[in-house]
């Protein structure tokens, strides 16, 4: 009889585990049953949602219909949002009923937006973590005359953290080609490019931001406020004129009422060792934002589809017998970085003692060639769905 896989989330990691789980499986001559539930019909690649808010991307360019995964990669897609988790019965209810049963649970879910957990956060400044964020930060971009601009990241870690540095230089751009040239500032509450990135990257954007008067400013310790025209911290307050702002991380409803928290920190979920497991549950995976930070890893797509493929191979490595199971690979990422890019490499090693990995980071090219392959990769993953 076929084990049976079913994946929770429609994101970056429940794809790729899915994708891989199907194709592996079928490649090999195994049975295995793999349905992916999501809540939403449409998957979408949200750093697109930058090119949304500067205006050379369209809402419709964002996303790929889930659905066709079906066709492309050949395991199930439920569009159906999901009610709860029996993690004794081994089981997935939905809220239109249905009832799913696993030998193997995926659970990537990202993260939760915690916006009216600081007093004002919710109520002023703009954003695009969401498509409707983009489109009302691309309203605000577009009509604004005045002087200051501050982006704010409210606490640490945060959903991908590289976004306030390469949206603050493209914002330059952004103006300088209108004729404005704005104050542009960035705060962090602690020194999170050094601690998530390296050195090595830090050097990079800090040499940028000089060149590009761009403020970059840690350390402002904790958030106490947002007001209409400023933001109040411990340290000080900060004026502006046009907020942007990015969100506090917070598990999902669906994880918490499961009893899924990490006891050491809510904001995430349990998680445990390098196979991305339940510490108590070994059939159960979780991979999404919300499992990052616990073992030391940020909240971005490319780490998450790394453990993704980690959990997609222990997974046939157990129902089938013997599956390599790859180590954590380095991690090649790209940005944008005013009228360039960048790239730039992590390469990670597992501190058993800590229960963590480790990592270094160091820029590998830079110029407007990494920019492109940064946007044509993204478009051409939705390509594949479509």
């Amino acid at each position: 009889m076929a084990k049976k896989v079913v994946v929770v989330g429609g994101g970056t990691g429940g794809l790729v585990a899915a994708r891989m789980l199907a194709t592996e499986s079928r490649r090999l001559g195994r049975d295995l049953e793999v349905t992916l539930v999501t809540a939403s019909e449409r998957h979408y690649m949200p750093p697109l949602w930058s090119e949304v808010a500067l205006g050379t991307a369209s809402v419709d360019e964002t996303w790929a219909p889930i659905k066709n995964a079906e066709r492309v990669y050949g395991f199930k897609v439920l569009v159906d949002p999901v009610k709860g988790l029996d993690l004794d019965g081994r089981r997935v209810t939905t809220e239109n009923g249905k009832t799913l049963e696993y030998d193997f649970l995926v659970l990537s879910l990202g993260t939760a937006y915690g916006w009216s957990d600081y007093p004002g956060l919710d109520k002023y400044g703009f954003h695009n973590y969401s498509p409707e964020g983009a489109l009302e930060l691309k309203d605000a971009l577009f009509t604004f005359k005045g002087k200051r601009i501050v982006f704010l990241v409210p606490e640490l870690p945060f959903r991908c953290g590289i976004y306030p540095l390469e949206m603050a230089l493209n914002l330059r751009a952004y103006f300088e080609s209108r004729g404005q040239e704005p104050e542009i500032a960035i705060l962090y509450p602690g020194n999170a490019v050094r601690m998530a990135l390296g050195e090595g990257l830090e050097r990079f954007f800090l040499r940028r931001f000089k060149r590009h008067n761009i403020r970059y400013e840690p350390g402002f310790e904790k958030l106490v406020e947002v007001t209409e025209d400023r933001i109040v911290t411990q340290k000080g307050e900060y004026p502006y004129d046009l907020l942007v702002k990015s969100p506090p991380s917070r598990l999902p409803k669906l994880l918490a009422d499961a009893g899924l928290a990490h006891p050491a920190d809510p904001r995430f979920s349990v998680v445990s060792g390098p196979r991305f497991q339940h510490p108590d549950r070994p059939e159960v995976y979780l991979i999404g934002e919300h499992a990052m930070p616990p073992v030391g890893l940020l909240t971005a797509g490319v780490p998450i589809h790394n453990a993704a493929v980690i959990a997609a191979a222990s997974i046939l490595h157990d129902a089938f017998g013997g599956y390599m199971i790859p180590s954590y690979a380095p991690t090649l990422c790209f940005g944008h970085s005013f009228e360039s890019g960048f790239m730039g490499n992590c390469e990670y090693w597992w501190i058993p003692e800590e229960g963590k990995w480790g990592h270094a980071c160091y820029t590998v090219a830079t110029g407007p060639t990494v920019r492109m392959m940064k946007d044509s990769f993204y478009r051409g993953w939705l390509d594949a769905l479509r």
